[in-house]
């Protein structure tokens, strides 16, 4: 199984975090769309190919190629609040896939959860914990959805969940050189949505009314980057996400 992504693709995600962290400063608010990487974008000589569909908001994924040097794609934002966090602060991160047949869904550990790991505080990637489909008890599946509650591969060892994880390594911190993602890099042909990577206020993304209120709408964006026209149309995708 291929555990990361290749170095190469970390470097450039560095410098496109460093892009938007540079770009967003002395703004209001940056757009921070749902991005694609991808063997066959990043200059390697892997297979696979992303495509983010209409909307913005999920992408479509496919490893079948049988490249014989191995496929992977998979999304990310290039912001994040989960950056430096302690891993006991972490919640709410996921993805929901679904695949037209199963066959080419979950395979060995993929899809799966890739989120960087600074385990002696220096802000630098150390490992990456994974958290994938398959021991998520989804092998076979068509569909589903992946998250905090389901078990955490760690260096050699496999905890319970996220909680379990973090009791057990509580100096641990999110790393901020590189940010989490969702990959495939196993057969799989499907949809990728639902993708919460901490994406949300650090990228001045609308996530409350209140927000909304006293004229922050003009502040903030959708998910996809999209402005507000006024504050009700603003608390309407709050309420709806459209």
């Amino acid at each position: 199984m291929q555990l990361k992504r290749p170095i190469r693709f970390l470097g450039i995600l560095a410098l496109v975090l460093s892009a938007a962290l540079l770009g967003s400063a002395g703004t209001a608010a940056a757009a921070n769309p749902l991005l694609c990487f991808s063997g066959t974008t990043d200059g390697s000589t892997y297979g696979g190919v992303c495509t983010i569909n209409a909307g913005g908001t999920s992408a479509t994924l496919n490893t079948t190629d049988g490249d014989s040097d191995g496929s992977y794609a998979g999304v990310y934002y290039a912001v994040s609040s989960l950056s430096g966090k302690p891993v006991g602060t972490v919640t709410g991160v996921s993805f929901t896939y679904s695949c037209p047949a199963a066959a080419t869904c979950v395979t060995g550990g993929s899809p799966r959860l890739s989120i960087p790991i600074d385990t002696n505080t220096n802000g630098t990637t150390d490992g990456y914990a994974f958290i994938d489909a398959a021991n998520c008890g989804q092998t076979g599946a068509a569909s589903g959805t992946v998250d905090l509650s389901c078990p955490v591969f760690f260096g050699s060892t496999l905890y319970a969940n996220w909680t379990a994880f973090a009791t057990a390594n509580s100096t641990y911190r999110i790393a901020t050189d590189d940010v989490a993602f969702v990959i495939a890099d196993q057969p799989f042909s499907g949809t990728i949505s639902n993708v919460q990577l901490g994406q949300g206020e650090a990228a001045g993304v609308a996530t409350s009314k209140d927000e909304c209120k006293k004229g922050g709408w003009a502040d903030l964006t959708r998910a996809d980057g999209s402005s507000f026209k006024n504050q009700g149309d603003c608390i309407q995708y709050v309420n709806t996400g459209k």
